[in-house]
């Protein structure tokens, strides 16, 4: 090695080879510095978007540990971070198991990504559907669950409006159907009889005798009875699908609305030599609709005289009278009773329910709608008890009822 000093020559071509490696040290560094700080831009940009959107983000182990979330699954569940970050999903999802989890891992490992729906729980304790996209991730050797959750009350909201209204069209085309199928046939039926014996008896008047004369009339006066107590149901009915009967709770001596309605079904029911018994105590008041309680007054007795045998009784009387709470009515017949299966469906819309009484009366099954329907504006029910040959006995109660 050399001890000679260095010419000046060498001494500055020295400098100038330093300073050019200084330069590019510098260069270098301030690369390195610029990626640092790109990167760190990035990796805060992307923690920003993440904690920014609106959709919880979660991040879960194979254990079913929560090793990542963003803001908004703190927002929406409840929790700090540090809260969640030391739990478990079983925790917040009611519905998983660590069997069911197991399972579901396993599905995660096979398919990689796919949709579920189920419910998350909140910390304070509120109930929320979610949706769930579901990503298998690896990083650093390990896999995780990356989730995307949302919130879909909304949806749901929205779907069980839609199931509502498709049950409401079924009625409506149930209603339209029944509406139909009274006019064509049920109403169409009478009215014809009335036109062919009205043609008969004035045609041949003078060649019947008085007891075929009267047996025409006695034909005749059924017709329209049937006919008049259809149309009646009818317009209420037809009124009170539109909505235009007005709710308008009265107080009612009930006993009193019970005898007026027993005076307008005297004349069928001694046609069949049947007593109708009024056993509702004079002094009992109720707070009812007149038009609404009375349909279902006449429609009950009416229906207990058609089914009842000749030289039976129809009651009609309260089962409880207590003072705290609303009482129980009923009508009860001695007749012909019926099967399950009518019973099942009896104040169904959509299923024909007309039995033909004792003396082969005809009808619709609307009158027992039509009572459902008005006793449901009163907050109030109606159900029966029957057996075959046995008779019935229908009971009502009013939700808004009093007793004085």
């Amino acid at each position: 090695m050399s001890l000679q000093p260095k010419t000046y020559e060498v001494i500055l071509g020295d400098l100038n080879r330093l300073e050019k490696e200084n330069q590019m040290l510098k260069q270098t560094c301030d690369d390195t510095t610029s990626k640092h700080t790109n990167l760190i831009h990035t990796l805060q940009f992307t923690q920003f978007s993440i904690d920014t959107i609106s959709e919880t983000i979660v991040w879960i182990d194979a254990d079913g540990n929560f090793v990542f979330v963003n803001d908004a699954a703190c927002k929406n569940y409840g929790y700090t971070k540090e809260e969640l970050l030391s739990m478990k999903m079983f925790q917040v999802d009611p519905l998983f198991s660590v069997e069911r989890w197991n399972e579901h891992w396993q599905e995660i490992l096979d398919r990689k990504s796919f949709t579920i729906e189920t419910i998350n729980q909140r910390k304070d304790g509120t109930s929320v559907p979610i949706e769930v996209t579901v990503n298998l991730v690896e990083y650093d050797g390990k896999q995780y669950n990356c989730a995307i959750i949302r919130d879909i009350t909304e949806r749901k909201l929205s779907e069980d409006k839609l199931k509502q209204s498709a049950i409401r069209l079924a009625e409506l085309n149930a209603t339209k159907d029944k509406f139909f199928s009274i006019i064509a046939h049920d109403l169409r039926g009478p009215l014809g009889t009335q036109r062919e014996f009205t043609k008969i008896l004035s045609e041949n008047d003078s060649h019947f005798s008085e007891t075929e004369r009267v047996q025409y009339l006695k034909m005749l006066e059924e017709s329209s009875d049937l006919v008049y107590s259809l149309l009646e149901n009818l317009l209420d009915w037809s009124r009170s699908q539109s909505g235009n009967i007005t709710f308008q709770p009265i107080s009612i001596l009930f006993y009193d609305l019970v005898q007026r309605v027993v005076g307008l079904l005297n004349l069928s029911a001694n046609k069949k030599k049947v007593i109708i018994s009024n056993q509702i105590p004079k002094g009992l008041e109720i707070f009812a609709d007149l038009l609404m309680i009375e349909t279902v007054v006449r429609n009950l007795i009416s229906n207990a005289i058609k089914f009842s045998y000749s030289n039976h009784e129809v009651t009609i009387g309260i089962s409880n009278e207590s003072q705290t709470t609303s009482p129980v009515f009923y009508v009860k017949d001695q007749g012909v009773g019926m099967e399950k299966e009518q019973l099942n469906n009896l104040f169904r819309l959509d299923k024909k329910i007309s039995t033909p009484g004792t003396g082969q009366e005809s009808g619709t099954g609307l009158g027992l709608i039509l009572c459902k329907e008005f006793l449901e504006k009163h907050n109030g029910s109606v159900w029966v008890q029957s057996e075959p040959n046995k008779g019935s006995t229908f009971f009502f109660q009013l939700g808004q009822t009093n007793i004085s």
